[in-house]
C-alpha cells in the first residue's frame, strides 16, 4: 500500500502514524504493509483491507522465517518500482520465480537487483552493474527477472556454497532446470571473477536431494571431508526387506544421517505422536541391523559439532572394519 493510497481515502500524515502503531508497518518511504484488522474505528480503510479475500496478513512473529516473510513483501513491494533498465535477480529473482530461498540471514533483508548502468547499494535494496543479455531475462506476470538459468549463475557467483547448492538442487529437482542446460549457459556466458565459487557449486549439485536443508547438509558433509554420504539411500534387512529410504547414508560402514524437519511428525490424520512413534520404532529397525542413526536438526547444518561427530563415527568403523578384514585374511587362508 502507497501513501497515495492513503490519501486518497481521505487519511492525513498523523491517522497513517497512528495507524503505523497499530495496523499498518511502514516498509520503507511511501510503502506500507497491513498488518492486521484492529478495531479503531478512524483504521476502517486499513481494515477493510485486511478482511478482503485477496489479501494475505503477515503471519511470522521472529527468527529466519519471520525475514524471509519480511523478503517476499520487501520484494513485492519494489515491483512498480524497479529502477529504470534493472531487472530482480538473485534472492529476488528466486522468488519471482517460485524457488526456495534456502535461509535469510540477519541484516539481509533486502531487494536485489541487476542493472547494465550502475551499482548502488541501500538499506532495503541493492543494485549490482551486470551486463543483460537477451538470454538472461524475462518477463514473469509482467515482472522483469533474470531467467532461472541465470539466477542460478549470479547466485552461483555472489552467494554462500551452501546456498547456492542448495538452490540448484532444488531447480533441478523441481524440473526447472536439468544440470546440463546449467553448464552450456555458464559455459556461453563466462564471468570474469568467482569461476571458481560457480565450478564448485556445479560440482555438488543433485536433483536427487529432496529439500534445502538437505542440500546444506550434503555441502557440509564436503566441507568436512565426510566420505561416502549418499542422498536417498534405501536400507534393507539381512533377508532384503525394506526397512527405510534414509536422508543419507553411508553403507559401507553402515551409518544414517537424517534430518529433522519441523513436521517431520506430522502425517495426514494431523497425529504426530502416531507418526513419531512409527518413526521410533523405524529407528530401532535400523539400529538392530547395525546402522547408527545420526539425527540432524535445522541449527546443526550452521555449526561443526554434529558434523564432527559423524565424521569421528565413520572414522572408527572404517578402522573397525578394515581390522575385522585384517584378522578375516590369515583365518581364511589356514582354511
Amino acid at each position: 500500500m502507497e501513501t497515495s493510497d492513503l490519501v486518497a481515502a481521505g487519511w492525513n500524515s498523523h491517522q497513517i502514524r497512528s495507524a503505523v502503531d497499530c495496523c499498518l508497518r511502514r516498509l520503507r518511504r511511501g510503502r506500507y504493509v497491513v498488518t492486521r484488522a484492529c478495531d479503531n474505528p478512524s483504521h476502517a480503510f486499513v481494515k477493510a483491507i485486511a478482511g478482503a479475500e485477496k489479501t494475505a496478513l503477515p503471519h511470522e512473529t521472529a527468527g529466519m522465517l519471520k525475514r524471509g516473510e519480511d523478503l517476499r513483501i520487501l520484494v513485492r513491494s519494489f515491483v512498480p518500482d524497479l529502477p529504470h533498465d534493472a531487472v530482480f535477480s538473485h534472492r529476488s529473482a528466486l522468488l519471482v520465480h517460485g524457488l526456495p530461498v534456502p535461509y535469510v540471514d540477519k541484516g539481509e533483508v533486502y531487494v536485489e537487483v541487476a542493472s547494465p548502468r550502475s551499482s548502488v547499494r541501500q538499506r532495503d535494496l541493492v543494485v549490482r552493474r551486470r551486463a543483460l543479455q537477451p538470454d538472461t531475462v524475462e518477463i514473469v506476470e509482467g515482472i522483469p527477472v533474470t531467467t532461472v538459468v541465470q539466477t542460478l549463475l549470479d547466485v552461483a557467483r555472489d552467494c554462500p556454497l551452501a546456498f547456492a547448492v542448495a538452490v540448484a538442487d532444488a531447480a533441478v529437482h523441481l524440473g526447472r532446470v536439468t544440470l546440463e542446460e546449467f553448464r552450456a549457459h555458464q559455459a556461453a556466458h563466462p564471468v570474469r571473477t568467482r569461476q571458481s565459487r560457480i565450478t564448485a557449486v556445479l560440482e555438488n549439485i543433485d536433483g536427487r536431494r529432496e529439500t534445502v536443508a538437505e542440500s546444506i547438509c550434503a555441502v557440509r558433509f564436503v566441507e568436512y571431508s565426510i566420505p561416502g554420504f549418499e542422498p536417498q539411500l534405501v536400507v534393507c534387512d539381512a533377508d532384503g526387506r525394506f526397512l527405510a529410504r534414509s536422508d543419507f547414508g553411508n553403507e559401507a560402514v553402515k551409518v544414517i544421517a537424517e534430518f529433522d524437519g519441523a513436521g517431520k511428525y506430522y502425517i495426514d490424520d494431523g497425529d504426530p505422536h502416531r507418526a513419531f512413534e512409527r518413526e521410533r520404532k523405524r529407528e530401532y529397525a535400523l539400529r538392530n541391523e547395525g546402522w547408527m542413526v545420526f539425527r540432524i536438526r535445522w541449527a546443526d547444518l550452521f555449526s561443526a559439532d554434529l558434523f564432527l561427530r559423524i565424521k569421528e563415527a565413520v572414522r572408527i568403523r572404517e578402522t573397525e572394519i578394515a581390522a575385522r578384514d585384517r584378522l578375516a585374511g590369515p583365518m581364511q587362508g589356514a582354511q
